[in-house]
Parts: structure tokens; sequence; C-alpha cells
């Protein structure tokens, strides 16, 4: 076969796909955690805690015990913000579930669609659904919690289809090589759009127009829809496709993806993505994970509050912390995993095995020392949510979401509609179970909630290590002999000159 040169990667079109994806995961986590952060402030706690008095006596005696001299050193912080929404915490942790019921049911439509059609124009249109009715969530709650529950299900049934999207995008533009690289740091947009928008939203909720809480909507739907305007005009759903990529760039990619671009007409096997092992351990695994980033991700400014006594702009500061350190475990576990992989020291099922170990048992421990901390250690507190949230990135940049591409190929997207169906679940159980376990807002009940957490990372690491696989499924391989004889030519190649 004849040489052909691999291009560098900057700059290149494929690495602007990647920076356009990149703010694409961004905005749609500034949209997907707004309202765990909005709730802070919308809810009137003054009227809560006056109902919450006359209700339950011996839950104002344990929250006295936590918030009285013992927690001095924090409570000359704790300040906050009365809204005008008078909330159950019951019924706070619906408003949170909302988005992900609607977010649960276009997984699968999602990935079989893009994967039909192409993901440009899917992520183009859902994104501009969801930016136009996060715009809309000021209006909606004016008139209740089952309105703002409606608008806020719209939104997440939007996102639904992100996710899978991009993924079908990434079977066209992710050579073999770069992929932990494109598809890692991509997705540590993610992580971005939590430290952009927890401390931003504190700002806002505190001196914002709209009631402060009001303006985070108005924000961040409008940020998201320039993103659909720019991605529209700058990104197509394959190489081949794209108005300013070079000869030679659009070449090696093809010919790197190529198995993946000769085998969209392929019949669907469902039974082995549903069944084979290799894909059950992705999904075990995103699950479980996926209890603990939805955990702290539509909770963590309320644990803050109940049991750190942190107000909203110090609340919002210190919520960023964590995805911080997240977005640079994504980003330096994505490298990591691609040089350990090509340069042989060690296979693709066991880097992927590593970093799986790595991304669940980390967290496992820090939850657990973390159920035993109050509002007397603000400081070991903030350090274990850290370590406990930031541990997860490496399954982005290095762990089952790349995995993904690599098992399935042509059938990425569909694959990802499963695993995300299934890793959606924590996000509309989690926040309910919070709002529970957790009605009289004390330590003791947040510990259970640690627990409970650690228990599910327990499960999802010990099944992933155990039956992960870093190769192409057989049901996922071209049947022509050709495409396959010159990929293989091809991979080899392209890893000996890396």
């Amino acid at each position: 076969m004849e040489s052909t040169k691999i291009p560098r990667l900057f700059p290149s079109i494929r690495l602007l796909m990647s920076i356009l994806i990149f703010l694409g995961y961004c905005f749609q986590y500034m949209l997907k955690i707004n309202m765990s952060i909005a709730i802070v402030c919308m809810v009137n706690n003054t009227a809560l805690g006056i109902l919450n008095y006359k209700n339950t006596t011996d839950a104002s005696q344990s929250t006295d015990l936590e918030s009285s001299d013992q927690c001095a050193s924090t409570i000359s912080h704790h300040k906050p913000i009365d809204g005008p929404f008078s909330w159950q915490k019951s019924t706070q942790g619906v408003i949170l579930s909302s988005y992900f019921y609607g977010y649960i049911l276009t997984q699968l439509p999602g990935g079989f669609i893009s994967y039909k059609l192409g993901g440009k124009n899917v992520l183009t249109i859902t994104m501009l659904i969801a930016s136009i009715f996060t715009l809309l969530i000021p209006l909606f709650a004016k008139f209740g919690a089952i309105p703002l529950m409606i608008c806020r299900f719209i939104v997440g049934l939007a996102h639904g289809a992100f996710w899978p999207s991009v993924s079908s995008l990434w079977i066209f533009w992710a050579p073999s090589p770069e992929r932990s690289r494109l598809v890692g740091s991509a997705s540590a947009g993610s992580w971005m759009g939590n430290i952009i928008a927890l401390p931003l939203g504190g700002y806002l909720c505190a001196n914002g127009f709209a009631g402060g809480w009001g303006s985070i909507f108005y924000v961040f739907g409008f940020i998201c829809f320039l993103w659909c305007v720019a991605f529209f005009f700058l990104t197509s759903d394959r190489p081949d496709h794209h108005r300013f990529i070079s000869d030679t760039e659009k070449e090696y990619i093809i010919h790197e993806t190529k198995s993946s671009q000769n085998n969209t007409n392929m019949k669907t096997p469902w039974k082995c993505i549903l069944f084979s092992k290799a894909c059950l351990a992705i999904y075990v695994a995103h699950f479980c994970s996926n209890w603990g980033i939805y955990l702290f991700l539509t909770q963590l400014p309320t644990f803050l509050k109940d049991v750190l006594k942190f107000d909203i702009k110090s609340n919002g500061l210190i919520s960023a912390v964590p995805y911080i350190a997240s977005s640079l475990l994504n980003l330096s576990s994505s490298i990591i995993s691609d040089k350990l992989v090509t340069s042989g020291k060690l296979s693709r099922t066991n880097t992927r095995r590593l970093f799986g170990f790595i991304g669940l048992f980390v967290p496992l421990v820090s939850v657990i020392a973390l159920s035993f901390v109050t509002c007397k250690q603000p400081t070991l507190g903030i350090i274990l949510l850290v370590i406990g949230i930031s541990f997860t990135a490496v399954l982005w940049g290095a762990g089952h979401l790349v995995n993904i591409n690599e098992i399935s190929g042509p059938f990425s997207g569909i694959v990802f509609g499963v695993s995300n169906t299934l890793a959606t679940i924590p996000g509309i159980v989690a926040p309910y179970v919070v709002g529970v376990l957790t009605k009289n807002e004390s330590q003791k009940e947040w510990q259970i909630v640690f627990i409970i957490c650690a228990v599910i990372f327990l499960i999802g690491g010990v099944f992933y290590c155990v039956f992960c696989d870093g190769q192409i499924q057989e049901w996922a391989k071209s049947k022509n002999p050709k495409v396959k004889k010159e990929n293989h030519e091809y991979d080899n190649e392209a890893i000996s000159k890396f």
C-alpha cells in the first residue's frame, strides 16, 4: 500500500471539530446544571425553615446541633438568599430530576437517527431547541412547579440526542492513533461547562437581573444559541463534506476510519449490542459512574449549603474547583492512554481496565471519607470532593466512553445511545433519593447518601475491570475483506509513525 502522510494535528480541521464539540459539551452541561445552581436561590429557605420547625421538632434539634458553636468557623459565610418559591425538598428533587425524564427518552432515537442521517443537523437542531426552552424557564417557573418541570423535561428531551450524535460524528472524524486525544479532550468540555456555570451561576444568583436566578437561564440560553450558529456553519458530518479541509488531511482521516465509512448500511446487530460482554461492561461502568457524577452534578450546591454551610457566592466558586481538576485529569488521561497503547506498553484492553479502575475506585474511597465530614472540617470536605469528582473524569478521557468507539465501530452512536439511556437512570433516581433522605439537611442523612454511592462505585469498578474489551467486536467489523485488509495495514503504518 502506498504510504500516506499523517498531517499535523495543529492546526487542522479535525482539531477544529474537536474544539467546536468541546464547546458543545461545555454549553450542553451549562444548560444541564443551571437548575441545580438556580434552585438554591429560587427557594425561600426562611419560609421552609419555619414550616420544618413547626412540623418536625426532632429535625430542628438535630439541625441546631450542627449549626451551633461547633460550626462557628463556617457559619459566618452562610448567608442564604431567599427566592420566591416555597418548594419542599421532595419537590426540589423532582424538579432536578425532570430534565432526566426527557433526557432518557431520546438516547436511542438520537443515536439511530444520527447513524442514518449524520450527527451535524441532529446536534444543531436539538441544541437550538434546548437553548430556546432554557430562555423560557423564568416564565414557566412563575406559573408553578409543574410548568417548570415540563420546560426542563423538554430541555432534557432535546439534550438526549447530544452524546450519541457526537459519538456518530467521531466515527468519521477520529483517526485511530489520535482517537483518545480528540474524543477525550473534546469531552473535557463537559467539565469546563461546570467550571464556568457554577461560579458564574452563583454570581448571577446574587447579583444578576430578573431576580438573580432568572438571569442564569437567560445568559446560558443565549450563549448556547450562538454556539448553534457557529457549529452549523463550521462543521460537516464527514471529512469529504467539509469545505475547508486539505486533501492530505482528508485522505488521512478517511483511511483511518474507512471501515466505519464503508459500513453505514450494515444491519444493526441488536442482540450483540444489548448482551455482549464488552457492551455490558460499558453499560454497567457508565451507570455506576453516572450515579456519582449526577449525584454531585445536581446536589453539590445543596450539599455545600446543607452540610458545609457555604453561601451561594462561595458555593459557586467552591463547586467549580472539582471540575477544574476534572478537566485536567480528563485531558491528561487521554494523552497518557494514547501513549500507553501506541508505545505497546499496555494493550488497549488493559489500558481501559487501568483507567476504569482508577476512575471508580479512587472516588469510592473519597466518598466514604466524605460521609464522615461535618461543617467543622470544610477544608477536608472540599479536598475530598475534588478527589471524588475529578477522578471520575479519567473514565471520559481514557475509560468506558472512549471504549465505545473502539468496540462498536459504525454502531458507536447506537451503543452510546443504549449506554447513556441506562446511565441516565441515576440522574432521575439520585436527586429524588437525596430529597427523600435529606429532609432535615443533616450530616447523618448525607452520610447515607455517600455510602450508597460508594457501594455503586464498587459494583461498577469490579464489573468493568473483569469484562471490558478494547478491540473492535466481530459484529462491528466490515464484511468486505478488502476494506479490512487495507485498514489493518494502514493502522500498523500509522502507529509506527506516531
